[in-house]
């Protein structure tokens, strides 16, 4: 691979040879495994050391190497995690030395160990000079606390203290069951760990090379966002060019707010829709290569940092319906943005962040509705590919991003025509078995009540309408071939909306029945139904549907 100096496979003990100090670059995420990789990694090596001469592989380090320094570019959680699990070790042969138990013996031990794994003493300041350096959020308390193996503070800790804290104090508990009575037996186990784990690893000479690296293990599926590979090489430039360290720590409280405003697991995604809100629509694996070769000086750094900073509170407030940012809009905005994530909508979210940004807020609202209709017939009814959109949407976010204005004929392509929009609503079924479903034929149904029936407005979110199913699911006392329900029962037009009592009233009885109840419905659409529908079978749904499917082209509009 291009960019390696060198590749090896070695077990944890000899790599730690290998280097004087092995540091996490400041810029590196925090500490963040948690019980459910402890956990694992804790049963990986009992697994393993219960075998003979069994072995665990731990996957790729990646290391730049300076002189006798070795940077931690990947593999920093794991490393960490080791780490931690000697130093459990470690503490519980100093307690023993403490209680008498074989004091002189386990007082040498104990220290032999920490100048084997951890570092020396220095005997100035008595602190370890470690060989593992966390980043700045970590090392602090890694090196005051948790190295010194003395009581661990609790209060006023961050997260990512509170994570290494538990998790010290996991191995330290798991250790204490295996019931060993003396400090040779931990020695002795610790010493088995280090020489049964084993990485591929490897090692690079520079920064950049780090980062192609990176690039490439990511494509291959180890788990490393391209959120992770951009801070780095972000905080990387400024780091390096920068001789001023308030900027610095300036780009580290703006990506904090970057992480904050959208979720370290959510931000990938936002990158890469911030980023097609001006460009040419790349794919997932390519957002770090095209930033890399976008974003080379500092000044670019900041400029990015604080565009998307802007872009981070509409991408968040796309995702909620009930955001303070719609506070600013009317009413009718916070039904379109619920609509938008029912029915997951993604491929507009950069049109929509750029147009909520560039446009004024009665384009931004005509857009957004027009966009919702163009998904609902091409998506939901039409069950066609949405991600053949992304390019007609690109191509109008680009447009909007450089004129400040829409021009929406360069959504033809992805417009269904009214004949086949109907023809599509006509045949169209949704299993009401799925949760989200009910929200959507809510939706669905309620908006033709809108214009068809007695109410202007039926909350697709609310529980005061109901779904009814004219023939019901359960249509076993239906005089009723089981395979004419079983194409029939799903349709659209089977659904009617009704309030909550008189459902559970009618439920699955007789439609003899059902229609007495239909004609005291507030619902103009399902009061109608038995005036035009004396009966109820296979052909009154396909009349019912054909007839909802005339209405649904003006409900769904998309003239511009």
């Amino acid at each position: 691979m291009k960019g390696i100096q060198d590749t090896s496979t070695n077990y944890f003990g000899a790599i730690l040879k290998e280097a004087d100090k092995y540091v996490v670059p400041k810029f590196q995420r925090d500490y963040s495994w948690d019980k459910d990789q402890w956990d694992d990694l804790w049963n990986d090596i009992e697994s393993t050391l219960s075998e003979e001469e069994g072995e665990h592989y731990m996957g790729y380090l990646v290391l730049q190497k300076t002189g006798v320094i070795r940077n931690i570019i990947d593999g920093q959680q794991r490393f960490t995690t080791i780490t931690l699990l000697i130093l459990a070790a470690i503490k519980l042969v100093k307690a023993l030395a403490e209680k008498g138990v074989e004091k002189e013996e386990n007082e040498v031990r104990w220290k032999e160990m920490m100048n084997t794994y951890i570092g020396f003493k220095d005997t100035v300041t008595l602190d370890y000079d470690n060989k593992l350096v966390l980043n700045r959020n970590n090392d602090p308390y890694y090196k005051d606390y948790i190295v010194k193996l003395g009581e661990l503070r609790i209060r006023n800790t961050k997260k990512t203290e509170k994570l290494m804290k538990s998790c010290f104090e996991f191995f330290e508990s798991k250790l204490k069951k295996k019931g060993f009575e003396h400090g040779k037996d931990y020695a002795a186990y610790i010493q088995k760990v280090v020489s049964c784990l084993y990485f591929t690893e490897i090692i690079v000479s520079d920064e950049l090379n780090a980062f192609k690296v990176f690039e490439t293990l990511n494509a291959r599926g180890v788990q490393l966002s391209s959120a992770d590979l951009l801070k780095n090489y972000l905080f990387s430039l400024v780091d390096k060019e920068s001789s001023h360290p308030e900027r610095l720590n300036s780009l580290e409280e703006k990506w904090a707010r970057l992480t904050s405003n959208n979720k370290s697991e959510h931000l990938p995604d936002f990158i890469r829709y911030y980023w097609n809100t001006s460009h040419k629509t790349i794919r997932k694996n390519y957002v770090f290569k095209t930033l890399r070769d976008e974003i080379k000086t500092q000044e670019q750094v900041f400029a990015l940092l604080d565009d998307m900073l802007t872009y981070s509170d509409v991408y968040v407030a796309l995702h909620d319906k009930n955001d303070e940012f719609w506070n600013e809009y009317d009413s009718g905005i916070r039904k379109q943005i619920g609509l938008l994530n029912l029915f997951g909508f993604k491929q507009p979210l950069s049109l929509l962040m750029v147009s909520c940004l560039k446009l004024d807020k009665d384009e931004f609202k005509k857009l957004l509705k027009l966009i919702i209709n163009i998904c609902v017939r091409y998506n939901v009814i039409c069950d066609r590919n949405p991600n053949d959109q992304e390019g007609p949407f690109n191509n109008l976010s680009i447009y909007v991003s450089k004129y400040s204005r829409a021009d929406y004929a360069l959504l033809n392509s992805i417009i269904i025509n009214d004949e086949l929009f109907k023809e599509a609503f006509s045949r169209f079924s949704i299993s009401y078995e799925k949760s989200a479903n009910a929200k959507k034929i809510r939706y669905l149904l309620g908006a033709i009540e809108n214009v068809k029936g007695n109410i202007r407005s039926v909350d697709p979110f609310s529980e005061e309408a109901t779904i009814e199913h004219i023939m019901p699911r359960h249509y076993e006392n239906w005089d009723i071939e089981d395979e004419v329900g079983q194409r029939t029962v799903d349709k659209l037009g089977n659904m009617c909306l009704l309030e909550p009592d008189k459902n559970r009233k009618i439920s699955d009885a007789a439609y003899e029945e059902k229609k007495k109840v239909y004609q005291t419905s507030i619902y103009g659409t399902t009061k109608r139904i038995p005036e035009f529908f004396p009966s109820w079978g296979e052909d009154e749904v396909e009349r019912r549907q054909e007839n909802m499917a005339k209405t649904a082209t003006s409900v769904w509009t998309v003239k511009y």
